[in-house]
């Protein structure tokens, strides 16, 4: 078992993105818990991961809306700081075990 060397966010939804995403009739419905988790980047860590997520809370709210439905024409307008707070919680983890025996791949999105 190793630890990975860097602080990680997780991303869960509340009730308006749960709403928001079952609005939609043709989609499947929101049904189960759902989380991502985030590896941050080294100058980060449990005590300003803050402030990481005050500069990319766009890109994570729009990786959210996205990973539910593509069209984009159906996503809230408003998309501010303020509205993230209010779809999402995020907790930090300033531990994260590696329990896999392989090592990890990345991929380029």
């Amino acid at each position: 078992m190793k630890t990975i060397n860097r602080t990680a966010i997780t991303i869960t939804p509340k009730q308006p993105y749960i709403e928001w995403a079952n609005s939609f009739d043709d989609a499947e419905k929101y049904d189960k818990p759902h989380a991502t988790t985030i590896l941050i980047p080294d100058k980060y860590d449990e005590f300003n991961y803050e402030k990481f997520i005050k500069e990319t809370y766009k890109q994570i709210f729009e990786g959210e809306l996205e990973s539910w439905m593509a069209d984009r024409d159906v996503w809230p307008k408003k998309r501010d700081y303020k509205t993230f707070n209010k779809w999402f919680d995020v907790l930090c983890s300033d531990m994260t075990w590696d329990y896999g025996d392989r090592d990890v791949e990345h991929e380029e999105f």
